[in-house]
């Protein structure tokens, strides 16, 4: 199930612009930038050898990403009211299955990488609150500006992100909107199954 269309290019730059693990606490709008660049340069040093093996760029997504994304509230928004009903045992399964097959997103996404400009935008938020969103631009060889922004709330005095939108269509409502008909229909053991099932078969 794709997040967006063309949800590679799109999710691409969210794998991009997150934090490194160990990386000193900074604001959230330093820390897109800078790990921009670090991920790129672990990108291009590590071509040859993904080229050879595709899948091993899903080491690389969960050493820089995963660490840095807060899956159990991404998943109770995802799920809405489902989730305050669930069981302990349907969140965990949810988390695990939602979570392995967006890292296996962003992963084939990132190995499409094809030098994009990024441009990046005004902070408008305070970050002495603890909820931001970092703006930026993707520039597309066309000359479109794409517009990518994420969401990140502070915990710990780490900055995690919950959400990403693109041109103002929100992961969280999409994925939201899509499962809660899913569920409507056949239930939440069954869409967690589905996940579960996907996963299984490599994400197909």
């Amino acid at each position: 199930m794709s997040l967006y269309s063309p949800a590679r290019g799109w999710l691409l730059l969210l794998c991009l612009c997150l934090p490194l693990a160990g990386q000193a606490a900074i604001g959230p709008q330093e820390l897109v930038q800078q790990t921009t660049t670090q991920t790129l340069s672990r990108l291009q040093s590590e071509r040859v050898a993904l080229e050879q093996n595709p899948d091993g760029i899903y080491d690389l997504v969960k050493e820089i990403i995963s660490p840095h994304f807060d899956f159990i509230r991404i998943s109770a928004w995802v799920l809405g009211k489902h989730w305050r009903t669930a069981s302990k045992e349907q969140k965990l399964r949810f988390v695990r299955a939602f979570r392995t097959l967006l890292v296996r997103t962003y992963g084939v996404a990132l190995l499409d990488y094809t030098d994009q400009e990024i441009r990046y935008l005004p902070l408008r938020d305070d970050p002495t609150n603890g909820d931001v969103t970092v703006r930026s631009e993707v520039i597309q060889p066309n000359g479109e500006a794409v517009s990518l922004n994420f969401r990140l709330y502070q915990r710990n005095e780490l900055w995690k992100v919950y959400d990403i939108s693109v041109n103002g269509i929100s992961l969280v409502t999409n994925f939201r909107t899509s499962f809660a008909t899913e569920i409507k229909q056949a239930g939440l053991d069954n869409l967690i199954q589905r996940l579960e099932d996907k996963v299984a078969t490599g994400g197909k």
